[in-house]
């Protein structure tokens, strides 16, 4: 990753490890240096777990969907809650202002 780029999410962490794992795989395919420039998916597993390893991922695999699109959940419960109280609170003054009209 760059030292610039301020994103430390999973995902990004994981695409990284997985570019540079294919980045490294194409310049030994190039030079010369690889193996065999037909490589197994086993092989590029490896390779790519290997650099999620070295990136500080825990797990090979994909990162869990919660964390790649996380949940709304708790921002409209809070929304809906401020909204209840605020409505209460103009059903309150409406009223005393109603009563206040008639009777005061």
């Amino acid at each position: 990753m760059t030292e610039h780029d301020t994103s430390s999410s999973v995902w990004a962490r994981y695409r990284y490890a997985k570019q540079h794992a294919l980045d490294k795989d194409e310049h030994e395919e190039q030079t010369g240096a690889g193996q065999d420039p037909a490589r197994s998916l086993e092989e590029l597993e490896k390779a790519i777990a290997e650099m999620a390893a070295s990136a500080g991922i825990p797990e090979t695999g994909m990162p869990p969907r919660s964390l790649v699109h996380p949940s709304q959940y708790k921002t409209l419960t809070q929304w809906f809650y401020r909204i209840l109280v605020v409505l209460f609170i103009a059903l309150v003054g409406g009223l005393f202002w109603w009563g206040n009209k008639m009777y005061g």
